[in-house]
Formats: C-alpha cells, structure tokens, sequence
C-alpha cells in the first residue's frame, strides 16, 4: 500500500524526502514521468528543473503521483519503467509493459553498429530488415527512424499482448507502415514466418539466452520480466543463436549481414557457431559494450547455400 502523502510540495523537498531510500535517477524518472502525464502538452522537465536550478515547476496532482509510485517502488520493487509505462531508449520514449522485456543500454549497442554499417549503403534505393524477438518494438522503430524512408522492416514476435505494443510505439514514431510484425507460432518456428517475406538485406535480434538457474539475472528481472523474453531452452542456452546461425543463410541476400545481442560470458560460443567451415558466414567479429564487454556478434553472409555445409 502506498505511504500518506507526504509534506513535500515541490520536487525539490520530495527528491530531498527520499534520495536515501532509492537511488536518485529513479526518483528523478518518476518525477518527469508523473509531470508529462499531467502535462501532456509541455515539455518535459530537465533535471535542472527538477532539482529548482531553473525556477520552480508547477505544483500539482503530478507530485502526488510521483510519490505513490515512490511507495510501490520501495515496498512492492516494481521497476520504475513498470510504474510510468514507458522506458527511454536511444534518445526517445517508448511504452512499455510486463508483457515485454525492458530494454536495457547494453542494446543500443547493437542498434548502433547496425545503423553504422548501413547509412554505409547510401547508394541502395531501398532497404530490408528482418528482426526475431520485437518485443517492445524499440530495435526495428528505433533502426526504421534512424534510417530513414528507404528501411523497411519485418518482426517475428511469439506473444500476442508484446506485438500489439509494439504496433502501438511504431504508431506512435509514424513508422508503422514501414514495420510488419508477425506473430510466430512457437519458439521452435521463431525464424518460419520471415521465409516468405526474404530475402533480406540485414538481420537483428536480441534473443533469450539466459539460464534459469539465476545466476545471471536479478531477482527482480525474474520477477517482473516475461520469462519468454529472458531463458534460452534449459538443454540448449544457445538454441536460438543456432537457429539463427542455421535459417539465416537461406534469409539473407549475399552479402547480407547478421547483428545478434549476446552474453559475454558465452560470446565466443556464440561466434563459433558463425564461424563453422559451410556455414556460410565470414567477416564475423564480437563487438564491446561500454564497459568492454563483448556485446554484439557481427556476421556477413558470404553466399548462399541451399543446406548448411554443402
């Protein structure tokens, strides 16, 4: 249950309330959050307003709002993004859900590389993506408006409830003709639906790749996060990179390339699979996160084959 609302009137005095309870960028997103939701029309505030170092912001219902979700936050551990519905990613905002996963830094990583190596196409009239695993949406919209028109995009997603947000931020950023989600059957078929839609220029993805054991992940993301979203097959933790490894090849136009999110801590697995003799793939390279990590695998289709080794 939400605490009383306290004697706090400005943002100032409820930053000041708190700032030993959670950790103060989380209090400074509910307070911009809870502000944009009664003000829909204005600008957000910045971090200097919020803090009164240019001039104090309106009073209001906002404050209070601010500090219920405070509350549930501090007694319930709901994740911030859960409370406000939405989550910023590269540069903008996108609604999000318990039926997705919350997308983390660590992915703007690979949107980043895939944006580097395509604005490279600049002499291609058009050109296609596939993305397994859209979630949320925010890897192809963000890819769709960082490219601009000539980016088409098609997105396999496995629940119903994540399509339709994601559907919703592409409406929202006016891509969403440009963005063709598709509902896959089941996780064993993630990669069926994109067959009749190829053959692509570029693939992403950020499949599941964790265990369920829980030494990789926080007890919060377990509890609030789909688990579709997060565990790898228990036999396999890199079922899908495999899936990937094998069914892209017959996805692609030559030449064209996989970006793949994966765990540091099996990346050079990950990059094996790529780099087996017929798999039809070179110029594979692991890429490092900002905190050195290897984070995105890189992979070029070289040609392509009609079975895996012939």
């Amino acid at each position: 249950m939400a605490e009383p609302w306290s004697a706090a009137k400005t943002s100032i005095e409820l930053l000041g309330a708190y700032r030993d309870k959670l950790p103060e960028h989380e209090i400074e997103m509910l307070l911009e959050a809870a502000y944009a939701a009664e003000h829909p029309g204005r600008p957000r505030p910045s971090r200097a307003e919020l803090h009164g170092l240019m001039g104090g912001l309106v009073p209001g219902d906002w404050l209070a709002r601010a500090e219920a979700w405070i509350a549930r936050r501090l007694h319930e551990g709901i994740p911030v993004q859960h409370l406000t519905g939405e989550a910023h990613f590269h540069g903008r905002i996108f609604e999000v859900g318990p039926e997705v996963l919350l997308p983390r830094p660590e992915t703007e990583v690979l949107v980043d590389a895939a944006v580097r190596q395509l604005r490279q196409k600049s002499g291609m009239a058009s050109v296609v993506g596939a993305e397994v695993g859209l979630g949320s949406g925010v890897v192809s919209i963000t890819l769709l408006l960082e490219l601009g028109s000539r980016l088409s995009m098609v997105a396999t997603e496995l629940e119903a409830p994540a399509l339709e947000l994601a559907r919703r931020n592409s409406a929202r950023y006016g891509v969403a003709r440009r963005l063709e989600p598709v509902l896959a059957a089941h996780a064993r078929q993630v990669l069926e639906p994109l067959a009749a839609r190829g053959p692509f220029d570029f693939l992403v993805s950020n499949p599941p790749y964790l265990g369920r054991d829980g030494a990789e992940v926080e007890a919060e993301v377990m509890r609030f996060e789909p688990a579709a979203a997060l565990f790898a097959p228990e036999e396999d933790l890199l079922y899908f990179y495999r899936e990937i490894a094998r069914g892209a090849v017959n996805l692609l136009k030559p030449g064209g390339v996989v970006w793949l999110e994966v765990p540091h801590e099996r990346a050079h697995a990950i990059e094996a699979l790529f780099m087996e003799p017929g798999s039809g793939f070179g110029q594979v390279r692991l890429l490092k996160d900002l905190a050195g990590r290897d984070r995105v695998l890189e992979a070029r289709l070289l040609a392509i084959r009609s079975a895996r080794g012939e």
